[in-house]
């Protein structure tokens, strides 16, 4: 900008030029523009003013001051180092994160601050720099006390403006270990069972991701034990999810407590547990750690004051020889599973490859019968039963026969326990009870002589909270008196839980409903129990009926069930009777009723009440 010659205008600029005193000053336009004031006076009293543009020097430097308040401020740590990695300077958060004195900061080599678990990125941050001029990453850091935390790290390069070299490199760094800690919950969250802390489904997949390839380089064996609860259902449904949780933690600690430090126990869901034991040398080994859980379940586990009694029913499958995959190890052993469900409970089995094929009849029949009601596949036979005194009918035993359309007739020991297992017992129950309870009360209404109808009631029917109400529901509906419907109940059933079941009994017998207890014998075949049920009759079952002739047990059996139930008030009714001689042993003996093909087979609605029309008093 070209000088301007004045005179001075002002009080100030007189006396400077009278002084001679140099003039100078920064101004701010209006338009931001700031100029430097520079004046010289003149020896004729005059000034010279000299006016320059000083805007970009005083922007740069105000960026300096700001980026050094950034650079003192910052709450990540930052290092400057040389082309040699030496720390030139260091801000106040570097120094508060390290513990390190600001001052000792410069100079020092800034791989000295990454911990020496970490070194091996060191390499591939030399070799990233060369390539992208730059670095991400997450490294340790070592504090000046020894301690380390885990950091994000990003590294620039600086290039020198001249040669285009490598000149600088700023490090910027962040303390995450919270960040870590959150992510390690948030693992342990989402691959953990909340209720047990043992691995759930995901951490068992995914340790078995890693087992089974080491396992085939190294030709290893692999056991996979699938175990279920067995009446954990009952437990969780009559005393309530808490106890049925405690019992849960308390099966957990004691799984833990009889494997070994590599073994792997995880709740896949349920009372569904799986135990991964690798590198075992052969079956006898996984035999082993099974017979371990099964006596290490076999003491009672308390449970707010209630003493709960559970058993295991463990599968057994081997890696590599009843599966490639996890997939196919874990279905292989929850196949077996189901067999030792079948073979009683409280047992293990290993895995066979027939067992695949029960398994796939098993899925198929269940397919089949979640369509069975809707299809109406499903139909009734009765079979009379007899006064031994008098040989007149008293009643019938409504049992259920299912025609499938393709398959033809299934027997009920095929899929009765898998009704049962799944849960489809209750709607087919419910049918059942709804239809025989109409056609007897038909079959009255049409001139018979009222006679008892007996139905079988299963485990899940009777633990159902509202099961009086769809009894009273299904007379009110069907129009029979209640004295003319008998419950069959097994002992299993009922000894399952055996206050709830009184309760429910009681209720059922103060409506005017017959109670007996099927199968006697062939259950637990609790005496102290039994004298508190309210019911009415017991039944032999066909098991000690069939060889009563020639087998003394058998006869002692059924005898001795005669006497007792006499001695308690209670009827006896004895079924599976096919022979005159067993009639004789049976009624000389005192058994009131008996039932079976010496008399009559099932037989259909139209057939039955024929039957028994010809047979009834003065028929």
């Amino acid at each position: 900008m070209a000088p301007a010659i004045r005179k001075p205008s002002c009080t100030t600029c007189s006396k400077r030029a009278q002084q001679h005193a140099p003039h100078h000053f920064e101004r701010t336009r209006p338009n931001g523009q700031t100029l430097d004031v520079r004046g010289r006076p003149m020896a004729d009293g005059g000034l010279v003013t000299i006016y320059t543009d000083i805007s970009d020097r005083v922007a740069s430097a105000e960026k300096e001051k700001l980026a050094q308040v950034v650079f003192n401020h910052t709450p990540a740590g930052i290092f400057v180092t040389d082309e040699a990695f030496a720390i030139i300077s260091a801000n106040p958060s570097a120094s508060a994160m390290t513990g390190y004195p600001l001052e000792q900061l410069p100079n020092a080599q800034v791989f000295n601050f990454i911990d020496s678990t970490a070194s091996w990125q060191q390499h591939e941050l030399h070799t990233a720099l060369k390539l992208h001029r730059a670095w991400r990453g997450e490294i340790s850091i070592r504090r000046h006390n020894g301690s380390t935390f885990p950091a994000s790290l990003r590294i620039k390069q600086v290039e020198d403006q001249i040669s285009g070299l490598a000149h600088r490199y700023i490090w910027i760094f962040a303390d995450i270990t919270e960040r870590k800690e959150s992510e390690a919950r948030m693992q342990h969250i989402a691959q953990h069972d909340p209720l047990t802390g043992l691995p759930n489904r995901l951490a068992l997949l995914t340790r078995l991701g890693q087992l089974l390839p080491e396992a085939r380089r190294h030709s290893w064996r692999i056991g996979i034990m699938f175990i279920d609860l067995d009446r954990f259902k009952t437990i969780n449904d009559t005393l309530g999810h808490q106890v049925g949780d405690q019992l849960l933690r308390e099966v957990a600690t004691r799984l833990s407590a009889v494997t070994r430090e590599t073994d792997f126990v995880a709740r896949l869901g349920g009372d569904e547990f799986v135990i991964v034991l690798p590198g075992i040398t052969s079956p006898a080994d996984a035999a082993l750690v099974a017979s371990k859980v099964v006596n290490s379940l076999s003491t009672p586990i308390m449970a707010e004051e209630h003493e709960l009694h559970t058993s295991p029913s463990i599968g057994i499958s081997l890696f590599p020889d009843d599966g490639g995959d996890s997939h196919d190890v874990l279905k292989n052993a929850d196949t077996a599973m189901y067999h030792a469900k079948s073979a009683g409970r409280n047992n293990y089995q290993f895995f066979a490859p027939n067992m695949n094929q029960v398994a796939l009849e098993r899925m198929d029949i269940e397919r089949k019968l979640r369509r069975a009601i809707s299809n109406q596949e499903f139909a009734l036979q009765f079979q009379p039963q007899f006064d031994t005194a008098s040989g007149m009918p008293t009643g019938v035993e409504a049992l259920l026969r299912w025609h499938h359309p393709v398959d033809g007739v299934i027997a009920p020991d095929r899929f009765i326990p898998i009704a049962e297992e799944t849960g489809l017992i209750v709607e087919i129950g419910d049918w059942v009870l709804h239809t025989a309870c109409r056609e007897v009360k038909r079959w009255i209404d049409h001139g018979l002589a009222p006679l008892r109808i007996a139905i079988n009631v299963s485990a899940r029917q009777l633990r159902r909270r509202d099961f009086c109400e769809i009894v009273a529901g299904v007379l009110a509906e069907s129009g029979l008196p209640p004295e003319l419907l008998e419950l069959e109940i097994t002992e299993s059933s009922v000894m399952e839980n055996p206050e709830e079941a009184t309760l429910i009994l009681t209720r059922l017998g103060r409506m005017g409903i017959n109670l007996a207890i099927d199968d006697f014998g062939t259950g637990y075949s609790s005496l102290a129990y039994l004298k508190l049920f309210p019911i009415d009759r017991l039944k032999i079952d066909r098991s000690f009926v069939r060889d009563i002739e020639q087998d003394l047990n058998d006869r002692a059996i059924a005898f001795g069930t005669i006497a007792l139930a006499h001695s308690l008030g209670l009827k006896v009714i004895a079924e599976g009777v096919e022979t005159d001689d067993q009639l004789e042993l049976l009624r000389s003996n005192g058994c009131d009723e008996v039932q079976g093909y010496l008399f009559s087979k099932p037989l259909h609605g139209p057939a039955a009440f024929s039957f028994l029309h010809t047979h009834r008093p003065g028929g």
